[in-house]
Formats: C-alpha cells, sequence, structure tokens
C-alpha cells in the first residue's frame, strides 16, 4: 500500500485562521514561497514555539494554489475558514481521512452530530492499518482528538466542540471552480 503516512505534528498549532490570512497576505503582497517566511512574521515570543508553529503553517500554505492563497489573503471570511481548513486536511492526511470516511458520511445519511463513538472507532480502525497510531501515547492521542474538534469548529464544521452539530458550508460558484481546479476531490472535505 502506498499511501502517505499519517504526520501528527498538527498538534502543536491548530486551525488559527487569522495567523493563516496574515501569513497568506504577506505571500501575495511581497510575492515570495512558503518557504520564505521567517519565525518573526508569526510575532511570538517564544522563539521554539515559533519555529515549530512556523514549519507547520509553511506546510500548509505550501498546499494551496496561488489562486488559493490570494482567495486566503483577500476573501470573504467563511471562505478564508474553508481555505484553511482544506490546507490542513491537504497537509495531514489523517485529518483527511478523518473527514471524507466519518463526517461526510455522517452527513451523507442525515445524521449531524459527531460522537466520541464515532472519532474512537475510526481511531481503532486506522490503528489497524497504521501500527504508528498504536504506539501514540495516551496523552498525545487526547491531544489529536482535541486538535481535530478544535480545527472542526475553527473551519466551521462543528457549531462547538462541547454540542459537535456538523454545519455543512454553503459554498458560492466561484469557491467551487477555485477548488474544483486544483482538486475537486476536496469538496468533500466542505461536504459538498
Amino acid at each position: 500500500m502506498n499511501r502517505k503516512q499519517y504526520k501528527f505534528s498538527f498538534t502543536a498549532a491548530s486551525l488559527q485562521v487569522p495567523m493563516m490570512i496574515r501569513l497568506a497576505q504577506k505571500l501575495i503582497k511581497e510575492d515570495i514561497i512558503p518557504g520564505q517566511l521567517e519565525p518573526a512574521d508569526l510575532r511570538k515570543e517564544r522563539a521554539n514555539t515559533g519555529i515549530r508553529e512556523l514549519r507547520e503553517f509553511r506546510d500548509r500554505l505550501e498546499t494551496l494554489s496561488r489562486d488559493e492563497l490570494a482567495l486566503l489573503a483577500d476573501g470573504p471570511f467563511d471562505e478564508q475558514k474553508y481555505i484553511s481548513l482544506v490546507a490542513f486536511a491537504r497537509q495531514y492526511r489523517f485529518f483527511y481521512d478523518f473527514m471524507v470516511e466519518v463526517i461526510a458520511e455522517k452527513v451523507s445519511v442525515f445524521d449531524f452530530t459527531l460522537t466520541d463513538m464515532d472519532y474512537n472507532v475510526f481511531v481503532n480502525r486506522k490503528a489497524v492499518e497504521y501500527p504508528k497510531i498504536e504506539n501514540l501515547t495516551t496523552n498525545t492521542l487526547n491531544k489529536v482528538k482535541q486538535q481535530i474538534f478544535k480545527v472542526l469548529e475553527q473551519g466551521g464544521i462543528l457549531n462547538n466542540v462541547r454540542d459537535r452539530q456538523i454545519q455543512v458550508p454553503l459554498l458560492s460558484e466561484s469557491f467551487i471552480q477555485l477548488l474544483s481546479d486544483t482538486n475537486p476531490m476536496d469538496l468533500k472535505l466542505l461536504l459538498n
């Protein structure tokens, strides 16, 4: 099986849409690539935290086309949230699979409540395929779960992390076309 390995480095930084927007604005304004961003661009006090977070943001931004970056920099806020979520999912296959295999599947059967059981069944199923998951500590697994739910909330897919009601985004035709131009399969990430 030649599938992308799961990375869990997203525990270092949740979706953080305002930061993604600010970094995209810098990329567009200065006509640079994500690899040229520097820790000072995050405006963090702790250098180690800034370096780790910057690496995650760079990796996410590198998944976006130039047109997607332009939307992230200057588009409507809802679309900025959604494109940030798409970048997150493109970078972290575990999250991508969760969106497609759990969230989208629940919506397809008109079940709009995300439960702990939904998440646990997914993790247990993936642990069979990816033994690396079984090697994660309980603390790390809890952090992964917490971050996934937080990202879903920040990306507008869950109403909040307590109630976990799934919300299907209403996408503009131009946004649908933009995603379709890059990868039409990514529309599943936004439940469309």
